[in-house]
């Protein structure tokens, strides 16, 4: 098992270990909060968001109502990305073709976007399985 834990996958490493009933509760926060959100910490511009991070760092409840506030602002923050990238896309692509290239372009971008996307989750995933192995050993979580 120690092997196994050296050599995981990030992705099924951390799959592993956020199971229920893997971690504690204690583990769970620290995870949550060192591993998933203090690296975009900085990213976090609404007081909700923040207000959860702190809570999990000072091991103090979150409540229903902090978690929906929360996921308010989340879904505020991606609608109104996803309208500005959506504007910025249409007039670019107008501004240097034709309807059929603009098309292309915006077909182009959303590759790359995906593309983008894709090596952050990765790298992501890769830094919390690296802090949840400099973090826990083994033997620290309920794995059966």
């Amino acid at each position: 098992p120690e092997e196994a834990w050296a050599r995981a996958d990030a992705r099924d490493l951390v799959w592993a270990v956020t199971r229920p009933g893997v971690m504690s509760p204690e583990q769970r926060r620290k995870f949550l909060a060192e591993a998933v959100l203090a690296p975009i910490e900085h990213l976090l511009i609404d007081e909700r968001s923040k207000n959860i991070l702190q809570k999990l760092r000072t091991n103090e409840p979150i409540t229903a109502a902090d978690r929906w506030a929360a996921s308010q602002a989340a879904e505020a923050a991606a609608d109104e990305y996803a309208s500005w990238a959506a504007s910025w896309a249409a007039a670019e692509a107008a501004s240097w073709a034709a309807a059929s290239q603009a098309a292309a372009a915006v077909a182009k971008a959303e590759d790359e976007d995906a593309d983008a996307s894709w090596a952050s989750w990765a790298a992501a995933r890769e830094a919390q399985a690296r802090w949840l192995r400099n973090n826990f050993v083994l033997t620290d979580l309920n794995i059966k």
